[in-house]
């Protein structure tokens, strides 16, 4: 990162991207959504990000399905989810992110998968792993604001977006687990050691409400293969 990196404009065009593939729409819609929710459940979320992580949130799961299905008719969904995208880099560009990041950046770097893909894929495992510990978490926030739910319950409200964001997934063609991605079993294990690695060392883990040691996420990355709940 570096200062001379960040634009001084950015024109939200959604002409610019009408004719973006369905894939690609849903990997990088994934990774909007991955931006909002780790923003706003970061550690480091404050007064000035809030408010867009939960806009973000509420834009993506409005509008991400139609833009993968109908991006090249419905405007309205590419600018609503443009807007998304840029008002949720404004909120975690200062309020850092979380393991999904973490684990997302080691995964596709190792085996060369879309970030969005990966970041999304890995995003309702940490959710699991984070509402089960000590800290408090926010996501019934999220949950609600979206209009999943008006349960007051943190765990069954953040069960709920789970719920949610794996039935999107599905709905736009997302991998659920790291075995749909075509990786082999076997170069999956030879690799863990430098997966469990780079997760620790990224910059993103520091921020989370819960931070995994190295069995822990090596049992995160075995659940994601698998496409096992968390239950730890």
């Amino acid at each position: 990162g570096h200062r001379a990196m960040v634009p001084y404009l950015a024109i939200l065009d959604p002409i610019l991207t009408q004719f973006l593939p369905p894939r690609i729409t849903a990997d990088t819609g994934l990774d909007v959504l991955t931006h909002a929710i780790e923003g706003y459940t970061s550690t480091w979320n404050n007064d000035f990000c809030d408010g867009l992580s939960l806009k973000a949130t509420q834009l993506v799961f409005q509008h991400l399905a139609e833009a993968v299905e109908n991006g090249k008719t419905n405007l309205e969904a590419r600018e609503r989810m443009i807007n998304a995208a840029a008002v949720a880099g404004l909120a975690f560009g200062n309020a850092n992110l979380g393991v999904a990041h973490a684990m997302g950046h080691s995964l596709g770097a190792y085996f060369k998968q879309p970030h969005g893909r990966v970041v999304g894929l890995f995003l309702p495992y940490v959710i699991e792993y984070c509402l089960r510990g000590d800290m408090p978490t926010r996501y019934g926030d999220l949950a609600r604001f979206a209009g999943l739910t008006q349960s007051q319950d943190e765990m069954e409200a953040g069960t709920i977006l789970v719920a949610a964001i794996r039935k999107l997934s599905l709905r736009i063609g997302q991998p659920t687990s790291i075995a749909e991605l075509g990786i082999d079993r076997a170069a999956f294990d030879a690799g863990m050691h430098t997966l469990i690695e780079h997760a620790e060392g990224d910059t993103q883990i520091v921020t989370s409400t819960r931070v995994p040691d190295g069995e822990e996420l090596q049992q995160l990355f075995d659940y994601a293969y698998e496409g096992k709940a968390i239950d730890f």
